[in-house]
């Protein structure tokens, strides 16, 4: 049994998808370069902030360090194709795109007029997966760059921000504080349906409900109804007041079952960053439900099915962060000091209160052999160097180490670095994975 002890960083840019005319995939390295270049801009850029000159300078060198990687992920895109193939994607994407299609329609569109074989479909989805890690990667260092000014400017990132398919209920109230509000979008099914709740990033510090647009059209396409949550900000209150809030959105859904046709037995989490620990610790934490409470929506459970996460740290502890990432000053973020309001260069002279909050609040610490299955996306592979705090808070030692206990326990964990899947195995989809913890059959969508 677990002790009950409950106690009372990501942000977003915009990535434009690179793409290499065809002239330029075919000629040498050497003369594609410069088009590369100009066609990779987008992506070294962020919504609403001009770099400084310094800033600028390090941008350039992540340009000059990412951009033949980027190249390398086009080329190998393009190789998929055979002749005749690329020619029909070339036809169809443009009378496509000029008939107002985009994004997922879009790419429906061309794999149907290029008839892939189904190793070409895997290997295009090898390549598509190995190209958002890198953008992620890229992400999370630019936005190591900025100041504390520059980041409350940082415009939200448009892609997948806000889905186009408008929520069942919008602003739905889950608890008595401004920000406990969340969108619902209802699967349509004469049966109960599974749900996915939706936990948004940003350090505890910003970040809103939100939830990926392919994600929800997966989900509702499968029957699976989805939520997108919002929870305090650690400026309005310090930890645990966002885990207690997501647990209270959990219970207030489940509270909702029969009203929304939900099946309250299969819920899962999914979030990046801070949205991915707080999904890890809803999953592994012991259940907060108080069955006697007046409140019925207290008397609901908290349990998760699975949890299906990117770039999480599992322990917000700052000792533990520490010792997993020594000689660095990952375990001094602000984002942390914020979140639990102490002064980090004093850590090992604390009250004992804050231990026990550092010890509460990080997932780790919850596990045990009757938690549900996890799920964990990294951008950057395990011996990525740290050069920054972006690049460390979100690295795959978090993942590594929670699987090593996981696996000790029996309990499936699954940990993607970069191109790698750690211990060996094939990576799935998030939707692939939800589906097969809620024991539905799998998609082949990628």
């Amino acid at each position: 049994m677990k002790r009950n002890f409950a106690l009372s960083v990501t942000l977003t840019l915009t990535i434009a998808t690179a793409v290499l005319s065809q002239d330029a995939r075919t000629q040498g390295v050497r003369r594609a370069q410069p088009r590369q270049q100009a066609n990779f801009l987008p992506i070294f850029t962020l919504r609403g902030i001009e770099f400084t000159q310094d800033q600028q300078a390090q941008v350039e060198e992540l340009r000059k360090k990412y951009t033949p990687q980027i190249g390398d992920i086009n080329r190998k895109q393009s190789g998929v194709f055979t002749d005749e193939q690329r020619q029909a994607h070339r036809e169809v994407f443009r009378t496509a795109r000029e008939a107002g299609k985009q994004g997922r329609e879009l790419r429906d569109a061309v794999d149907a007029a290029v008839k892939l074989t189904d190793e070409q479909k895997k290997e295009q989805a090898r390549i598509r997966k190995e190209r958002d890690d890198l953008f992620a990667q890229i992400q999370r260092e630019l936005t190591a760059l900025l100041t504390d000014d520059q980041r409350r400017q940082l415009r939200p990132q448009r892609r997948n921000r806000q889905p186009a398919l408008p929520p069942t209920h919008r602003d739905v109230k889950y608890g008595p504080h401004d920000r406990n509000v969340m969108d619902v979008w209802l699967a349509e099914s004469d049966e109960p349906t599974p749900v996915l709740v939706s936990i948004h990033g940003g350090g505890f510090r910003g970040g809103n409900k939100s939830v990926r647009g392919d994600l929800l059209s997966q989900c509702l396409e499968s029957g699976i109804s989805v939520a997108a949550i919002t929870y305090r900000l650690s400026d309005q209150a310090i930890a645990p007041a966002q885990f207690l809030d997501s647990a209270g959105a959990v219970q207030f859904i489940r509270h909702q079952a029969k009203e929304w046709n939900l099946d309250p037995t299969r819920m899962a989490a999914t979030g990046g960053s801070a949205g991915a620990g707080i999904s890890l610790w809803l999953g592994f934490h012991e259940d907060l439900a108080d069955p006697d409470n007046v409140d019925p929506v207290l008397r609901q459970s908290t349990r998760l099915t699975c949890m299906s996460v990117s770039g999480g740290q599992t322990s917000y502890d700052p000792r533990f962060i520490r010792d997993l990432f020594p000689g660095t000053d990952t375990f001094q973020h602000s984002a942390l000091a914020q979140l639990f309001d102490v002064d980090l260069g004093r850590l090992d002279d604390l009250p004992d209160e804050k231990y026990e909050l550092f010890e509460e609040v990080s997932p780790i610490n919850h596990l045990t052999k009757d938690d549900p299955p996890a799920q964990l996306t990294y951008g950057g592979s395990l011996d990525t160097k740290v050069t920054n705090q972006s690049i460390s808070i979100h690295h795959a030692k978090f993942g590594e180490v929670l699987k090593k206990k996981m696996d000790a326990l029996g309990i499936r964990c699954d940990v993607y670095a970069g191109a790698d899947v750690i211990g060996g195995g094939t990576k799935i989809s998030t939707i692939d994975f939800v589906k097969e913890a809620f024991g539905m059959a799998k998609t082949d969508t990628d």
